[in-house]
């Protein structure tokens, strides 16, 4: 049985970037990471969280999600894809329903939203363990078995497993054959079956901090144990070094960033650019904005300008 995994979509993502392109921008690869998956074959495709951006999406993610799964079940028409509600899909209302409850109704979507499922797929031979983030961050946290009867044993979670800023959770990550992760946008081996398959596209205040990891999804083989990345060609991120505006007026900022800009391999068009500049005034960064950054954005996906006192350089 193969077993495709991704995780933190975040589909309704909006960003800072120009107009809806970063909102596009998870739409695309999402598709894309689709589209390589049903050339894949997997049996099963679980999503380990954070599916949708926020819990009060518009219909047009739910709308793509919905096609794009079905589109899926067409190449494959014996697929499950199973799911975990993230942080993001979780509304603070247990009263309301989210994105999940729609795309749940989906024929073979299985959708844990805010308790620990159990499901098995594959004629009954893999047993999958669904565990949201409802379920960790609940006062009593869920005790996680393996099924002794199937053959293997999948557990999906979106959480941490040590220590952090998310709700911890201790598994005993040798009882299950794969252990697939969600909540780190950056893809991390924990174990040998253990894995956070990271984030589709480089999202959030700093995609920059980002800019070397490759971005995509998992495989694994459960017989195997092989696990496997396939990349999905996300947005580049770009951050410059620091431009050293003191004392030079906009004019002299301008020339400076024209020749960082420049030095840029393969450009900066369509790229996620962080410039970083120090020794601006107030007055001058907004007279830079209004007569250089303009041009800038124009061409960028995504542009931003860290104001650095003068005497900090920052990378």
């Amino acid at each position: 049985m193969r077993v495709a995994h991704l995780s933190d979509l975040h589909l309704g993502y909006g960003g800072a970037g120009r107009g809806q392109g970063r909102a596009n921008d998870v739409l695309r690869v999402f598709q894309a990471a689709l589209r390589r998956i049903a050339e894949l074959e997997p049996g099963l495709v679980v999503m380990a969280g954070d599916v949708f951006d926020h819990p009060d999406v518009t219909a047009s993610p739910i709308a793509v999600f919905s096609r794009e799964v079905r589109k899926l079940r067409e190449d494959l028409p014996g697929v499950v894809v199973a799911i975990v509600a993230g942080a993001r899909d979780t509304p603070v209302d247990p009263e309301r329903h989210g994105p999940l409850s729609v795309v749940g109704a989906l024929e073979a979507v299985e959708v844990a939203a805010a308790s620990v499922r159990c499901l098995k797929v594959g004629k009954g031979e893999v047993a999958v363990t669904l565990v949201p983030h409802g379920a960790v961050a609940a006062p009593r946290l869920p005790s996680l078995r393996p099924d002794p009867r199937a053959r293997w044993n999948v557990l999906v979670i979106h959480a941490a497993l040590a220590s952090g800023t998310a709700p911890a959770l201790p598994v005993r990550l040798r009882d299950w054959d794969y252990v697939a992760l969600g909540s780190n946008h950056v893809r991390t081996q924990v174990s040998e079956s253990a894995h956070y398959s990271g984030s589709l596209e480089r999202i959030g205040p700093d995609p920059w901090g980002e800019a070397a990891v490759d971005k995509g999804f998992l495989t694994v083989e459960l017989g195997s144990g092989r696990v496997e990345f396939s990349p999905v060609d996300a947005r580049a991120a770009v951050s410059l070094a620091p431009v050293d505006a003191a004392g030079g007026g906009v004019a002299t900022v301008a020339r400076r960033l024209g020749e960082a800009l420049a030095g840029v391999p393969g450009g900066i068009d369509g790229k996620l650019v962080r410039i970083p500049v120090r020794g601006l005034s107030a007055r001058e960064l907004a007279a830079l904005d209004r007569d250089v950054l303009v041009r800038i954005r124009r061409r960028v996906a995504q542009l931003r300008i860290d104001a650095l006192p003068d005497g900090v350089s920052r990378t």
